[in-house]
């Protein structure tokens, strides 16, 4: 199980040949994929962030989450006259496992890189 945690592309990647089995549809196998690895790949951030500085930031990791949604959210409704729901709660979920997975690289990067100079 913590391999998941520790390399969440290889859970994004098991997660999609497992909704590819189920649906037999490409894309619609990497939606899913995507929908549900970025809980994984949140998870693994505040994993992260606790073995690095051995501090919580679930609370901040949240409070960035919400963001994004409330400004996405402002943008849709600067672009159109109504805000769909459904399409900002998809959009908003796809930039999180965009901005999520930079993230995660760099903080396995640094968790590395302590491990061999300490």
């Amino acid at each position: 199980m913590t391999v998941f945690i520790i390399f969440p592309l290889f859970s994004l990647i098991v997660l999609y040949l497992v909704f590819l089995l189920l649906f037999r549809k490409h894309g619609k196998a990497v939606r899913f994929a995507l929908d549900f690895g970025t809980f994984i790949v949140l998870y693994a951030i505040h994993v992260a962030l606790i073995a690095l500085t051995g501090t919580n930031y679930l609370g901040w990791i949240v409070i960035v989450v919400l963001l994004v949604f409330a400004l996405n959210a402002l943008w849709q409704r600067i672009r159109q006259l109504d805000v769909d729901l459904r399409q900002m709660i998809r959009h908003s979920w796809r930039i999180i496992i965009l901005l999520a997975l930079p993230v995660h690289f760099i903080l396995f990067v640094l968790g590395i890189r302590q491990l061999f100079i300490s």
